[in-house]
């Protein structure tokens, strides 16, 4: 964990301007025990942006900080030394600043002193020491890092931390749910002008992430650091060559994804593949409605995280291949979706287990799937939530048809369905394909699809420029050789989009599982073959 939060804040700190700093640092040292702070910048500073009182080596002393930002280089130390010698010789400052306490001067920077400038405050602090004066002091990137590392909530300082506090309050009261993360994290999206903001969302997904961890809820966890990616990509979307700071934050998404769900995979014992123990894992009744939700999020986060390792070439990810394997096929849940917000999950799930050998199961969950559906909208029952039903909602459609105090209407459209369609269509089964139409024909379950254009609208709920289509037609599916593209959305939509042209495929999944109603077929695609095209190699 620490050496994520080490680059999330490095990331941070590179970020800064000199003054923007000025509230964090404000908040560090009060994270670090300093009292009295003040801040002092200003025409009448004396070389002193900050004062403070701390304790040194059991002693305490009246501090004095001259902040900086960026790398301090041989030309730029001359001016920092005439600050300095400003700060130790004139002892004019603040009504609060104590003349008879020992006086510690200390430059602080974001950067790093370079080139001559290490050696020359090196050979400062020895003049100083040899005069008997104040005891000179540097603060460096790494300095910073270390202090912050261990209250990372001080680079939100100066931030509208109200809502903030109120995603901690749900956590710690646990009331906090997928769909409210998504939502929350929609304030990380900066515009394309202050793409540089992008870092102190990091630092706030850093602080949600452990508290989400401290609170049990690594699923939540895992899907913060995929909010963090999505609002990269939002942010910087079809600059090519990619925005360096979108590119630096998406894999900081990435790696607080990674953190958590190692967290998770670490948690997933040979026990967990037994139905009974996961479903009386939580308490019942309420489990037999947990249970196929926990599935669900237990395997797209595997399959996520297995998808990254393979991306990387790491040996070990098989021993996670082989467990979502096996859960798949001892856990009836996983094929048990409760409602339109679980269709994405299924994504990489079949996707993995289609491009790693594994595509007789894969063909098994889409029939369960198939027949799942059918079973939730055929006669009088009436179907399932939406993707953006909360919990309740997802309930009352899935018991509710036998109580007479639930009041329901059908809900004729299914995501659920469009996933298996174009998945058999992408992995070119036309029999099942065709078991599944007319299934979903059958009982008027229909597939519904958002589509979005290469825009930044691919990012974000209700964006102008996307489309919604209740009931997409579906054509029949010839033989393999003649393609997949069989409904219309298959041909409307683009060929390629930006993050599968700059070689993101994973974050494109990532970004289906934080807005849960859409998902884009060439990316699937194109990972698919990716993965094919590892295992001919590795074979060969």
């Amino acid at each position: 964990m620490s050496s994520m939060i080490e680059n999330v804040i490095g990331g941070y700190l590179d970020s800064l301007e000199e003054r923007e700093f000025d509230e964090t640092f404000m908040a560090l040292l009060r994270a670090n025990g300093f009292t009295d702070i003040h801040f002092l910048h200003g025409a009448f500073e004396f070389g002193k942006d900050f004062i403070a009182k701390g304790v040194d080596n059991n002693v305490a002393c009246q501090f004095c900080f001259q902040t900086k930002a960026g790398n301090i280089g041989t030309s730029d130390w001359g001016e920092v030394r005439r600050q300095i010698d400003e700060m130790r010789t004139n002892k004019i400052a603040h009504a609060a600043f104590d003349r008879n306490l020992p006086i510690r001067a200390v430059l602080v920077t974001t950067g790093r002193l370079i080139g001559g400038a290490r050696a020359s405050s090196q050979q400062y602090r020895e003049y100083l020491q040899g005069l008997g004066e104040v005891d000179f002091i540097v603060w460096e990137k790494e300095d910073l890092i270390e202090r912050m590392s261990h209250s990372p909530e001080v680079g939100l300082a100066g931030s509208s931390e109200g809502p903030l506090h109120a995603v901690l309050g749900k956590i710690d009261a646990g009331q906090m749910d997928l769909l409210e993360l998504e939502r929350f994290s929609r304030r990380w999206i900066a515009s394309p002008s202050s793409t540089n903001d992008l870092w102190r969302s990091t630092v706030e997904a850093s602080v949600i992430g452990n508290r989400l961890r401290l609170a049990d809820r690594l699923d939540l966890a895992c899907y913060t650091g995929l909010c963090v990616v999505r609002a990269a990509w939002a942010s910087t979307h079809s600059t090519e060559p990619p925005d360096p700071v979108g590119l630096a934050v998406a894999n900081i998404g990435q790696s607080i994804f990674r953190h958590y769900a190692l967290d998770l995979w670490s948690k997933c014992v040979e026990e967990n593949l037994k139905p009974l123990a996961f479903i009386h894992a939580h308490e019942i009744p309420t489990a037999f409605v947990t249970y196929p939700v926990r599935c669900s999020i237990l395997m797209e986060l595997l399959s996520l995280l297995a998808l990254d390792k393979l991306e990387k070439g790491e040996a070990d990810v098989d021993t996670i291949i082989d467990y979502i394997v096996a859960f798949t096929e001892h856990q009836p849940g996983v094929v048990h979706p409760i409602s339109d917000r679980w269709a994405v999950a299924l994504i990489p799930l079949l996707l993995l287990l289609a491009g790693t050998g594994h595509g007789d199961l894969a063909d098994s969950v889409l029939k369960d799937v198939t027949r799942w559906v059918a079973d939730r909208y055929e006669g009088k029952s009436f179907g399932l939530a939406g993707s953006s039903a909360g919990p309740d909602e997802e309930v009352n459609y899935l018991l509710g048809t036998p109580f007479e105090h639930v009041e329901l209407q059908r809900r004729s459209e299914s995501l659920i369905s469009a996933v298996v369609l174009d998945l058999t269509a992408i992995l070119r089964r036309p029999e099942l394909f065709k078991l599944a139409r007319n299934e979903f024909l059958a009982v008027e379950a229909m597939a519904c699809v958002v589509e979005t254009p290469d825009s930044s609208g691919q990012y974000v709920h209700k964006a102008e420029d996307a489309s919604y289509e209740p009931n997409m037609h579906y054509d029949d599916l010839g033989a393999p050789q003649d393609g997949w593209k069989v409904a219309p959305h298959h041909h409307r939509g683009p060929a390629s989009y930006y993050l599968d042209r700059i070689g993101r495929l994973w974050d494109h999944l990532a970004v289906s599982s934080v807005l849960r109603d859409r998902y884009y077929l060439p990316t699937c695609e194109m990972l698919l073959d990716s993965m094919r095209s590892t295992k001919t190699r590795s074979a060969s």
